[in-house]
């Protein structure tokens, strides 16, 4: 089939675990993809799809991207690794800021981009705060921009229920930072995904910011339950008091494999919930409800 210049786009973060589904969404409906990540797997070759191995923050991979009518911005970090160069900074503000010049430089007028819920320019994380920074470069950008703000995002190889499902697995007794009445609002990746392809084609969308959350806002306790229900084990939940939570993650936040961060910890107190009026109306989502990693359930 001959490419079509006017259904190409660019995408950033393609081989993380939202890029995969919207490439996925992408090329079901009917574009070709132009995907960027650092590093290419010959397995993940598609019709349609150009793969292209650069870091999005530095120079040179624009010369594979002409012909894009529009961009979708995914890239972005849950933990810093400052050695590595890994930094929220580099990830949420510098390669928005480098996207958007790619796409002054080749005409590219339609932006997507990704951020998150909470991203405030007074938050307590350095997370939310640069996400915030984000969105600010992306709103002065002059390009025909809609920004999505997703809730706690699950499907298989997240980084939370799929971390969390072993350790739920293997202990009879789990433990609990504080009262566990925090709340989320856990939505499916492959409706992120829908809204953001949906999105593309929608005037309407443009200069707008849509939250997106699941159907349901859950306590932290009940996802932990829904885990285990899904996994076929029965679990006791142990509250652990906010001060011992706070010192003990202060503590092992150092370690390379530690579970959670001070940061990733002051978010899940915060909760994450959001009205899903907007979305609902623009892109009708969101229907499916968070039933625990459904794709490791009786392993």
């Amino acid at each position: 089939m001959p490419s079509q210049p006017d259904r190409r786009v660019l995408l950033t973060g393609a081989r993380g675990f939202v890029g995969r589904e919207v490439r996925r969404e992408l090329l079901e409906n009917g574009w070709e993809v132009v995907a960027i990540s650092r590093h290419l797997r010959s397995e993940e070759a598609r019709p349609g799809v150009i793969q292209v191995a650069a870091d999005v923050a530095e120079e040179g991979w624009q010369r594979w991207c002409g012909g894009c009518a529009a961009a979708i911005h995914l890239v972005g970090i849950i933990r810093e690794v400052p050695r590595d160069g890994v930094t929220f900074e580099r990830a949420h503000r510098l390669t928005t800021e480098r996207v958007i010049s790619v796409c002054r430089e080749i005409g590219i007028k339609r932006l997507v981009h990704m951020s998150a819920l909470g991203a405030r320019a007074n938050a307590a994380t350095a997370y939310h705060r640069t996400k915030w920074q984000g969105e600010e470069v992306v709103r002065d950008s002059g390009l025909d921009w809609t920004i999505f703000r997703p809730s706690l995002i699950f499907g298989p190889g997240d980084g939370f229920t799929s971390a969390l499902a072993p350790a739920v697995k293997r202990f009879p007794v789990f433990p609990v930072f504080g009262d566990g009445t925090y709340k989320m609002q856990p939505i499916s990746v492959a409706e992120v995904a829908h809204c953001f392809v949906a999105a593309l084609d929608d005037p309407v969308a443009i200069g707008q910011t849509y939250e997106l959350g699941g159907p349901e806002a859950l306590t932290y306790d009940e996802v932990l339950r829904r885990i285990a229900h899904t996994l076929g084990v029965r679990r006791t939940l142990v509250h652990v008091p906010l001060g011992l939570a706070r010192f003990v993650v202060s503590v092992i936040q150092h370690f390379p494999e530690a579970p959670i961060t001070r940061d990733q910890l002051t978010m899940l107190l915060e909760g994450s919930t959001c009205d899903v009026a907007a979305a609902r109306l623009a892109f009708d989502v969101p229907h499916v409800r968070f039933e625990g990693p459904t794709w490791l359930s009786k392993r």
